[in-house]
């Protein structure tokens, strides 16, 4: 049986591929000629100029960003975090999901003003750097910051509507031309980064009053999320179909990482019964009375 020191330490590795990862994606796309003409064939630059794709769903995607953007929804989801945290009882939960945004944000945003892309002769490409972008930090890190406040036995339903819309938020960024394919690959990795350091710290000090609820639905999860990702796909494949093999792609791809990463965070993220340090996966054996054996 794990205790919740080996799911600390199973939570640092996750933190640490997700950092590496990171990295990675920034040497590899921002750095090299070879990463910044991969990005520039998933999203061209449009012959008017800008980044924008030609496609119907520009419009659609436009509307997403300025909804997700408005400050007073994002705080008004927060709020809803810190509440959640407070009626199941979660507080240290509560508190480790707050800095999981706020931190997640904070070093996108920060990495944004450091990073500088260099000029490597690629057509087509530009200076400006916009890696990683913070739209995406931002909803990947409220979902993930969700996942550790609800009880494990809801986390799914949270999980697959929470992961269609980090996705959707994704696309958006991309048609819009505000981001690029590479930008939110890094935004998915920081956030994981940041989530499962909190998840470490949380596996080390849970909630004392918090009740052991395992979570037995792994196998149902991953498919349903799956299936969203799949139903995402064939939506935009039957609406769009001016969007171009290069866009349908990168969507799918980080469709595709988004499910990876959240799938990672519940099954890495088993709760620890508080009383025992133990990992509470095994239903209540049923009693028998000793007559009966």
């Amino acid at each position: 049986m794990q205790t919740s020191i080996d799911a600390s330490r199973r939570a640092l590795a996750a933190a640490a591929a997700c950092a590496v990862g990171f990295g990675a994606t920034w040497l590899l796309f921002v750095r090299t000629s070879a990463g910044q003409w991969l990005d520039g064939e998933l999203l061209p630059r449009a012959e008017r100029g800008g980044y924008a794709q030609p496609t119907v769903l520009l419009e659609p995607a436009q509307l997403v960003l300025n909804r997700f953007g408005n400050p007073l929804l994002i705080g008004l989801t927060v709020l809803g975090l810190v509440l959640g945290g407070l009626l199941t009882h979660r507080v240290r939960a509560a508190v480790a999901a707050l800095a999981l945004f706020g931190g997640a944000v904070g070093v996108a945003g920060l990495a944004k003003q450091v990073i500088i892309r260099p000029e490597l002769g690629v057509v087509g490409s530009s200076t400006h750097n916009s890696f990683p972008s913070g739209h995406v930090t931002a909803a990947i890190a409220l979902l993930l910051a969700f996942l550790l406040v609800v009880p494990a036995r809801v986390r799914w339903v949270v999980a697959v509507p929470g992961t269609t819309g980090v996705s959707v938020v994704a696309a958006a960024t991309m048609i819009v031309g505000w981001h690029r394919f590479s930008d939110v690959v890094g935004s998915l990795l920081l956030a994981g980064a940041v989530f499962f350091l909190a998840a470490a710290g949380l596996a080390r000090w849970p909630d004392k009053h918090g009740e052991p609820d395992p979570d037995h639905s792994s196998g149902t999860g991953l498919l349903a999320l799956a299936c969203g990702a799949t139903l995402l796909m064939m939506v935009l494949l039957a609406f769009a179909t001016d969007a171009g093999v290069p866009l349908l792609a990168a969507t799918a791809a980080v469709s595709v990482l988004a499910m990876l990463l959240v799938g990672a965070a519940i099954h890495l993220t088993r709760p620890v019964d508080p009383a025992t340090g133990l990992e509470n996966t095994e239903p209540p054996r049923a009693y028998v009375h000793p007559g009966r054996l």
